[in-house]
């Protein structure tokens, strides 16, 4: 795994300010004050005690309340939205209508795809990323590259398993939004794998899809779900929940001339030729999140989202509001069809 200071800093400093101060919000001001940004967090309801500065070589992060955040939008070069997921839209049009030259919106853009349309229909709706980080895994940008050598996929099954109180064991899991029905559940809180599907196999027209809210956790919110999809050239299955262990998460395409598996969990691609003979590549960065999220946020500050797809994708960009509204339109048709 790489040191942290071995993260490039920008040329330049831009002026960051982190929306929203929960777990993902404040990884948000480290990674991007590691990468030299001035960055200013402004939470959503005040604090009882100063926020802890990220640890980084001695840069300090400034801390918003509701009379000085106003001011600092406006001059903000990103604006990254890292509330619950109903204020998403509101604080990211807040965002851009104060004059903010970016705004990085945390997934999904909305509970549901109507929810986002004041959003969707912004003057300004091109100047919005979406989160996406597995884009900017090197492991995902080298199967990318790769995935036209096993012909032109024919089938794939995409999984993202895990068990959900494993995910912040110092909190009670029933108390996190993921649990919650109107923000959480397994369509909306992985959307990551919907969206980096489309990216490598093309645009689903969903064919099935079951929902079970019935298990072993205690929620209100979807547990699991299996979706069957297909694009112009393959068939994809999708499985997403929150009760399994030990976790599981990657693809696997297949081909007439081989196969393609990518394991998140442990940063591999192996490739199968037709004899069945693999060949596994590693990508140990990907093991860091912050280095992962780095190059989100590099990618962010120095792109457009109106840049061409083979630059965004190169660079490990995040996905564009057009992407993102895209991803929570095939959440919505799975709720309809199961």
């Amino acid at each position: 795994m790489p040191e942290r200071d071995e993260i490039d800093r920008l040329s330049v400093t831009p002026r960051v300010v982190v929306r929203g101060v929960g777990s993902i919000g404040q990884r948000h001001a480290r990674v991007l004050t590691r990468l030299g940004a001035d960055v200013a967090l402004w939470p959503v309801r005040p604090r009882p005690a100063p926020l802890p500065d990220p640890p980084t070589s001695g840069s300090a992060v400034q801390t918003l309340n509701d009379s000085s955040g106003p001011a600092a939008l406006a001059s903000a070069d990103l604006v990254v939205i890292a509330t619950d997921t109903g204020r998403h839209v509101a604080d990211a049009i807040e965002a851009l209508d104060a004059g903010a030259v970016r705004v990085l919106v945390e997934k999904p853009v909305a509970p549901t795809r109507l929810l986002a349309d004041a959003l969707a229909t912004h003057p300004r709706a091109s100047d919005v990323w979406v989160a996406a980080p597995l884009r900017a895994h090197e492991a995902f940008r080298h199967l990318a590259s790769v995935v036209r050598d096993i012909g032109a996929p024919v089938s794939a099954h995409v999984r993202c398993q895990s068990w959900l109180p494993d995910w912040r064991p110092d909190r009670d899991y029933r108390e996190s939004y993921s649990a919650r029905l109107d923000e959480g559940g397994v369509l909306r809180d992985l959307v990551h794998e919907l969206d980096y599907a489309e990216v490598l196999l093309g645009r689903p027209t969903l064919l099935g899809a079951h929902l079970e809210h019935a298990g072993p956790l205690d929620i209100e919110a979807e547990q699991a779900a299996t979706l069957l999809w297909c694009t112009d050239t393959a068939t994809v299955t999708c499985r997403l929940d929150y009760v399994t262990r030990p976790a599981a998460r990657g693809i696997t395409v297949r081909g007439p001339d081989g196969v393609l598996d990518w394991d998140v969990t442990t940063a591999t691609v192996t490739h199968l030729d037709t004899t069945g003979r693999p060949t596994t590549t590693t990508f140990p960065a990907d093991l860091d999140r912050d280095a992962v999220m780095a190059t989100q946020a590099r990618a962010a500050l120095e792109l457009t989202p109106d840049a061409k797809p083979a630059q965004r994708h190169t660079a490990g960009a995040p996905a564009t509001l057009a992407e993102g509204l895209a991803t929570l339109e095939l959440c919505d048709r799975a709720k309809e069809l199961s």
